[in-house]
């Protein structure tokens, strides 16, 4: 709420202001101090669950990037034709007519000729205005090529696309009140920055101090690891092996797997023919399972269906059979803890060990009474996250891991692994909004809510491509390298594509820095005619831009939605829902605008306002209603937010009502929290449309003479080597990654005094941290300028700190660092730009999902 002090007699106003953070993607719900017109503090707000009053200091150091003395105040364009690193664009100042007029002609021309000519690019950490402006905006205007950050490429394809496949939801943590055992592969949920950072925080410790055992998997002993129970160091990339391994030893060696949830909530009894597809009955198409109990063959939805077999072999119309859980349990013998060892270092002894504290610990066949409902009761999780997922296994690596949840039956229930609010019954005014996982027509699970246009499952057909991300054949891969990899025209030509790239716009993402070696993205924007940018600061990348308009800060900005759909950067577990709205809490000034008031603006210019219309109902869910916006009427951004409230939560509670009490709460209920055993779906084990994909590929891939990897296309899981793990020169003799600094937000931060400062205090943020013993044998100490060159030839440079915390294979650096821009004074050459090392390419890309591979073999030396 809104609330008014008593102002001195020389003050006019002294105000806090509720409103919505945006330093990340967690979006926390903050009250800003705001007197006489100036803004003196931030804090969390304790009204609402996105919070609970809690923040962190990137959230309370907003109010340096608000006043920041370097952010762009005016329309510029660019006066010096050349475009380079290091090129001076010699900026002119422009009114925003001027400006606006410039880019409507471009897009006019390219919307008239092929609107896939315009490529649409933005940044995660403004998810949600980035959604409604540039996702509404691509709809209307036709065009497909839509392309994130560093943010996006590097953590999503797997991570976000199989919590979706598995869970409904963007991500997973701990039911952190009830859970007793959780291993966390390369994650570090409650712990570091991301998802709900602040409120997980909280539950993360208070979880530890009631007795919960934290184990990390992770080459680093960092955020996470530190307060763990137990770290376990593994060789980079390599999870899926270990996961795989303790699989093994739970289903072959000590029998534990819970037969209840593996019969009525997976796929593990369809029965599978031995060309690898399902068995399925002739009259509806429907897969068959077998009935222990009657001797015979059943659709997986018969209700007289009593005992569904999970293992051996059986015949059906003269066709052998078998279940997809025994094929599962057959393959995973090949991944014994001996062999395991080798391949993630880690002693065999060790991984056994693990699988049966993990085993023990879900307490198969256990229930728990809440709010009077008996549910099942798996106080064990194994989470995963970006490391898990960063490599050419990216697909493989989060299937293996998350297997175990699926065997104990820990997924969506009670101290097991919670996806982001999955269910929501919406308000109880109003029962919005609302949605429910749902089964297809063979059973399996596809999401109520979603992020993007591209649903995790069922997964489109493969056809021949006609976007620059060559999406369309790769229909698990929601974003794409392809758009600028170094091999992007070879790839096109292949695919006779008969378009370039000739505009992009831009929207907050320093795609040079972002992404991967910075002349790969350096061509390709020399390449494009015409390119504008959205930001708040110039830098590495509006170096590039031909028009950079002045966006506004998230303090000054309106929107919705900060925190919806509730799958991203809500709390799960029991609690409050919880909307908030983003306000400005200072006056907007000099001549910044809100990016999404300039897309409507641009759109009813070059006459696509109805379009755009229809795109903003589908998106906020307004079509139908009697708040949806009529198609060839413009609309000013503050009706529309109000339309969109008023939509959601009834009349009386539009944006003056949110204006002055910022947030709404409802009580969560148990079967939204705890959905799983009250929703009809179930999720696959055995991964049979992957195959699918593969046959329905291979045509399209071979009709263009493109020899297309489908070695991530298999029904079951496996691990398969990055491109790091094939290097055979003893000389790069490390493996490089990078992690997630838990006081920077990529590389927008940097720019910050506060956060900064800190970073420099922090004797990590800054340095390439390398094993103690590692840099000894190789003559280094702490504070050595060293090179760090990979086996193609690329290098960074940056100052060493030696560490126990690391594995002895390992080095690794905080993410995304070293600016080079002179226009943001304070990030200039502060840490290391890891960055650099990556390659943009097909053959460092997971051929399932389309994730960059991001660990690379290095070799150290002094500088």
């Amino acid at each position: 709420m809104t609330v008014k002090k008593p102002a001195p007699s020389n003050a006019r106003e002294d105000v806090w202001v509720p409103s919505s953070c945006s330093m990340c993607y967690g979006m926390c719900s903050i009250k800003a101090h705001r007197v006489d017109g100036t803004l003196v503090k931030i804090e969390g707000n304790p009204d609402s669950p996105i919070s609970n009053g809690r923040l962190c200091g990137k959230g309370v150091s907003g109010i340096m990037t608000l006043y920041d003395p370097n952010r762009v105040n005016v329309p510029l364009i660019r006066t010096n034709p050349e475009k380079g690193i290091g090129v001076d664009p010699k900026w002119k100042e422009i009114t925003w007519d001027e400006a606006l007029d410039a880019v409507a002609e471009r897009l006019k021309k390219i919307h008239e000729e092929d609107p896939r000519k315009l490529l649409l690019q933005g940044t995660t950490t403004n998810a949600f205005t980035m959604q409604a402006g540039l996702f509404t905006f691509s709809g209307a205007f036709g065009t497909e090529n839509i392309y994130v950050g560093g943010g996006g490429l590097h953590c999503g394809n797997g991570a976000h696309e199989l919590n979706g496949l598995l869970h409904a939801s963007w991500s997973t943590v701990p039911d952190f009140e009830l859970c007793n055992y959780t291993i966390y592969f390369g994650a570090s949920k409650g712990h570091s920055a991301g998802h709900v950072a602040n409120v997980n925080a909280q539950k993360a410790a208070d979880s530890r101090a009631r007795g919960m055992k934290l184990v990390v998997v992770d080459p680093m002993c960092n955020f996470a690891s530190g307060k763990a129970n137990e770290w376990v160091p593994i060789r980079v990339g390599t999870d899926a092996a270990l996961a795989l391994s303790m699989a093994n030893v739970m289903v072959n060696e000590l029998d534990i797997y819970d037969r209840e949830y593996l019969g009525r909530r997976t796929n593990g009894p369809y029965l599978v023919k031995p060309d690898g597809h399902y068995m399925r009955d002739p009259a509806t198409n429907k897969p068959l399972m077998w009935d222990m109990s009657d001797g015979k063959a059943k659709t997986f939805d018969d209700q007289t269906m009593k005992e569904p077999a999970l293992l051996g072999s059986f015949k059906v119309d003269g066709v052998d059979c078998t279940p997809g859980f025994q094929l599962l349990k057959d393959h995973l013998k090949k991944y014994p803890p001996e062999e395991a060892s080798k391949i993630c270092t880690i002693p065999a002894a060790n991984i056994r060990r693990l699988a049966k504290e993990f085993g023990t610990n879900a307490r198969i066949g256990s229930t728990i009474v809440i709010d009077g409902k008996t549910l099942p009761y798996r106080p064990v999780t194994a989470i995963f996250f970006r490391g898990s997922q960063g490599h050419k296994n990216s697909t493989y690596n989060c299937l293996a891991i998350d297997m175990l949840n699926h065997l104990v039956g820990c997924a969506d229930v009670p101290g097991g692994a919670l996806g982001f609010n999955p269910v929501c019954h919406g308000h109880p005014d109003t029962n919005k909004p609302s949605y429910t996982p749902y089964a297809c027509p063979d059973g399996l699970m596809i999401t109520g809510s979603w992020m993007v246009p591209h649903l995790p499952y069922p997964p489109a057909d493969p056809a021949a491509p006609s976007s620059l991300g060559l999406n369309e054949l790769y229909p698990m891969g929601m974003t794409s390298p392809f758009l600028v990899s170094a091999d992007r025209e070879e790839l096109w030509e292949t695919f006779k594509m008969p378009y370039r790239t000739e505009m992009i716009i831009n929207y907050g993402a320093n795609s040079v820095m972002s992404v991967g070696n910075r002349q790969v993205h350096e061509e390709f924007l020399k390449s494009v005619p015409f390119f504008v940018s959205f930001d708040i600061f110039l830098n590495e990348t509006t170096d590039f831009a031909d028009i950079v308009l002045p966006d506004t800060c998230y303090l000054e900005r309106l929107d919705p939605d900060p925190n919806f759909p509730f799958i991203f950067n809500h709390p799960a577990g029991m609690g409050d829902w919880g909307w908030p709205i983003r306000q400005p809490v200072v006056d907007q000034t000099l001549q910044r605008r809100h990016f999404v008031e300039v897309m409507l603006e641009l759109a009813h210019r070059i006459g696509i306002t109805e379009p755009m219309n229809v795109a903003l109902n589908v998106h906020y869910g307004l079509s139908g209603s009697a708040y949806a916006l009529k198609p060839g009427q413009k609309y000013t951004w503050t009706e529309i937010t109000d339309r969109v409230l008023r939509n959601n939560f009834g009349d009386d509670k539009g944006l003056e009502w949110f204006k002055e009490n910022g947030v709404i709460t409802w009580p969560k209920k148990v079967e939204e929290v705890y959905w799983q055993p009250f929703v009809p779906v179930r999720v696959p084990i055995y991964y049979e449309f992957f195959q699918t994909i593969e046959e329905k590929a291979r045509p399209v891939a071979q009709k263009y003479g493109f020899d297309m990897d489908f070695s991530r296309h298999k029904p079951l899981p496996d691990w398969l080597p990055c491109h790091s793990h094939e290097v055979k020169d003893p000389q790069f003799d490390l493996w490089s990654f990078y992690y997630r600094d838990v006081l920077h937000t990529n590389s927008f931060t940097m720019e910050n005094p506060w956060l900064d400062e800190a970073a420099d205090m922090n004797p990590y943020s800054y340095f390439i941290a390398l094993n103690a013993d590692v840099g000894k044998k190789k003559g280094l100490k702490d504070g050595d300028l060293i090179w760090v060159e990979s086996d193609s030839g690329r290098k960074i440079q940056g100052r060493l700190k030696l560490t126990e915390g690391i594995h002895p294979e390992g080095l690794g650096v905080a993410a995304m660092c070293g600016h080079w821009s002179t226009n943001q004074p304070i990030a200039k050459g502060k840490g290391i730009f890891y960055n650099d090392l990556i390659e943009v390419d097909y053959e460092h890309t997971d051929p399932a999902n389309l994730n960059m591979d991001l660990c690379v073999k290095v070799k150290v030396y002094k500088a």
